[in-house]
């Protein structure tokens, strides 16, 4: 794992602003088919000029995994492995090292936990657990959970717990043993009428964020602890919604329009703009994806500065940042 990212803490405690120089870092840009890597200095500057393009057909999603320094790759019908380790901010080298073979998973996602990898296939109604090197595949329990259904995994001690969200509920438990222990549930008040339309795991706090709709608002819902908390989110109307999340440098939420959460409240911003994809970097930048513009937003200033907006030519529906030497 690069040494850099262990000192990244305390250098951004310290900082009043973005990182300068820029952090050395690619955004992997997925979607229509192909993925696209950028660095994240030239998207800062408002230029969009891939270092790499992958011809990625059916791709579903994808996420970077930075203490294996893998990237993987989830497509209707697998889940692949590439080494990244030899990325840098002027090769990407396409190097498969593992791949899973999957049911139908057309419209699945990918989350990521301590030890092991969660491929939710909602269409399916079944969700699969693997290790990093992708080298067996097992099935989690997902009985008793109602549908709609968001999946993620919650570290706790060595274990990766099965986090939900359901439209009455917000937990999670044993991913193999559905009255297993640790587990805790947290009922819904008013339950949702739209969604669950997102859920994070903060392992670093050991808490669950999840998002979804009421009749009247969209919300967003805490588990940390015993105690499940609630509070209103991007305006005053009920909206489809995805999270942003870095542990260290903050949390967001977007759809239409977006609001910081952390490290401070930015109330509504954009609030006519619709935005599909959004990241929250190491390096305290959002990304954010509406139509084929990446906006760059810096987190220091409250609210939010916009830095750039680049025109990326494609509309991704996912992105990853990956940190390079």
């Amino acid at each position: 794992m690069r040494k850099w990212l262990f000192l990244f803490p305390l250098a951004l405690a310290a900082c009043t602003g973005s990182q300068e120089p820029p952090l050395p870092a690619l955004l992997a840009a997925g979607g229509e088919g192909e993925v696209r890597f950028y660095r994240a200095s030239d998207l800062q500057r408002g230029l969009a000029s891939p270092v790499a393009t992958w011809a990625t057909p059916g791709l579903q999603d994808l996420a970077y995994l930075g203490r294996e320094e893998r990237l993987y790759l989830l497509f209707g019908d697998r889940l692949e492995a590439y080494d990244a380790a030899g990325f840098t901010e002027s090769a990407v080298p396409q190097t498969l090292l593992a791949s899973a073979y999957l049911p139908d998973c057309t419209g699945g996602y990918l989350r990521l936990g301590q030890n092991r990898l969660l491929v939710h296939c909602p269409g399916a109604e079944k969700a699969f657990l693997l290790p990093p090197d992708l080298g067996s595949l097992e099935e989690a329990d997902l009985t008793g959970l109602e549908a709609p259904l968001r999946l993620a995994l919650l570290p706790r001690g060595t274990l990766d717990l099965l986090a939900y969200m359901t439209p009455g509920a917000l937990g999670f438990r044993p991913a193999q043993d559905p009255r297993g222990t640790p587990g805790l549930e947290r009922f819904l008040d008013p339950p949702l009428a739209q969604g669950p339309f997102d859920l994070k795991a903060d392992g670093s706090r050991g808490r669950l964020l999840g998002l979804g709709a009421t009749l009247s608002e969209t919300r967003i819902y805490a588990l940390q602890g015993e105690s499940l908390t609630g509070r209103r989110v991007l305006g005053d109307f009920p909206r489809p919604a995805r999270l942003a999340l870095d542990p260290v440098a903050g949390l967001a939420v977007l759809g239409q329009g977006f609001q910081v959460l952390e490290p401070r409240d930015s109330g509504l911003q954009e609030a006519f703009r619709t935005f599909s994809a959004g990241l929250v970097g190491v390096d305290a930048y959002l990304y954010l994806v509406a139509g084929n513009t990446l906006q760059v937003w810096d987190l220091f200033p409250s609210p939010p500065q916009r830095v750039a907006s680049p025109l990326l030519g494609f509309s991704p529906k996912a992105l990853a940042f990956l940190p390079v030497e």
